[in-house]
């Protein structure tokens, strides 16, 4: 992602927990669902905030695993690894902020899904709590081929049913031991800021906060949600 991306992902990662922070200025604990290889959790336990990270893919837990074998004991003590779909987690207690950001809401494919999802993060918050999450622009969901340095990465999207797209991608990363090649293929989901705003509403966010001004130029609108209502004062 990192190649693909560059400044993008890093200026993602550099809003995002900015925007962690701004939430929670003091130490606190953080909900990161869908935490993939820890673009989030790493920076977060190093600032030193306790993180509760969230994956299913066995794969993806292993590389975060990888990465916090890395980091001094302080860190990685920090974080609370769980291998689990994020629309049913099991309770784990009341954290200062939930993040669902980075496409992630994409994965979850039917109305059904995504409230599960935003009941968790409801369920994990109360009222001085707040859930980032991030709602993709349509645009994000086209076909692109990128040839940079030592990459070649072929992503195909095509929408069957309106919203639904089949993800494709063949890539290749060119190493010193040569090359490894990868494939996959699942489906996407592209959500309406309507939609999203009235199944968080369903799930009992009371209190719906545009800060997209906060993100410029990444691709996506960014909300904050509370369960309870905040004063124009409290923004």
């Amino acid at each position: 992602m990192e190649l693909t991306f560059g400044d993008l992902y890093e200026g993602m990662t550099r809003c995002t927990l900015a925007e962690v922070n701004r939430l929670a200025p003091t130490v606190g604990t953080i909900l990161d669902l869908g935490a993939g290889s820890g673009r989030m959790v790493i920076p977060l336990a190093s600032s030193g905030h306790r993180v509760v990270a969230v994956e299913q893919s066995g794969p993806m837990l292993d590389a975060l695993r990888m990465r916090l074998s890395s980091l001094s004991p302080g860190p990685a003590e920090r974080v609370d690894v769980r291998q689990a779909s994020m629309s049913e987690l099991e309770p784990v207690g009341i954290v200062d902020v939930v993040l669902c950001v980075f496409t992630v809401i994409s994965y979850c494919l039917t109305e059904a899904e995504l409230g599960r999802t935003f009941t968790v993060a409801a369920a994990a918050l109360d009222n001085a709590g707040a859930f980032l999450l991030d709602v993709p622009d349509r645009d994000v969901f086209s076909s692109m081929d990128i040839e940079s340095g030592d990459l070649i990465r072929e992503l195909s999207m095509t929408e069957g049913e309106p919203g639904l797209f089949e993800y494709q991608e063949h890539t290749v990363v060119r190493t010193a031991d040569g090359p490894i090649e990868y494939h996959d293929s699942f489906h996407l989901r592209c959500w309406s800021v309507e939609e999203v705003t009235r199944i968080l509403r369903e799930a009992g966010f009371a209190s719906i906060e545009d800060v997209s001004e906060r993100f410029p130029g990444l691709g996506a609108r960014y909300f904050v949600a509370r369960t309870g209502e905040v004063s124009s004062t409290e923004r």
